[in-house]
């Protein structure tokens, strides 16, 4: 679990294109290999460079069969709690602030104390891909490509978590640049 769990962290993929993966979405292409998918949700197909640790764990789980699927199969619920297991066990026990916003008005969606493990979930691994894509220099067209999301997709932003070390080191960019 922990593999697929990085391996759709760092490729962006929803749970169900995760584990629908067989031999026949990785190719081998001018001297790298490429994770060829198309969107069971959106019918979007995707290619996406994979570095060299995501090729490590498509080694250890790939079959000889092309049909097989790379990840032995588990619901997404198993997948939910068995993730916020591994958050727990890892001491993943910051407490967060979680709350929503409907029309304007910020509200408490969760009366009790949460944990960061508590919001550990399948979706994190999609939030992950993206937010790292876009924090690392990705530009934001190309991410919304790798995605499956359209230009005009609203949702894309609801993805997007900047860290807030990030904005940070951006606004000391642009303060040194005005200091010049």
């Amino acid at each position: 679990m922990k593999d697929a769990f990085v391996f759709g962290c760092t490729t962006g993929l929803r749970f169900s294109d995760l584990y629908n993966l067989t031999n026949k979405n990785v190719e081998n292409r001018n001297g790298g290999f490429y994770l060829k998918t198309r969107s069971l949700k959106t019918k979007v197909e995707t290619s996406i460079k994979l570095p060299a640790y995501a090729i490590e764990i498509y080694n250890i789980y790939r079959t000889n069969k092309k049909k097989d699927k790379l990840f032995k199969p588990i619901s997404l619920f198993i997948f939910n709690r068995t993730l916020k297991e591994i958050g727990k066990k890892a001491h993943f026990d910051q407490p967060i602030n979680y709350h929503r916003e409907k029309l304007g008005n910020s509200f408490i969606k969760d009366k009790r104390d949460l944990k960061f493990y508590d919001k550990m979930s399948s979706h994190m691994m999609r939030r992950t891909a993206i937010t790292t894509l876009l924090i690392l220099g990705m530009p934001e067209h190309l991410v919304r490509k790798i995605s499956g999301h359209s230009p005009s997709s609203s949702s894309f932003n609801r993805y997007v978590n900047y860290a807030q070390v990030y904005i940070d080191n951006e606004i000391d960019k642009v303060h040194e640049q005005l200091l010049e």
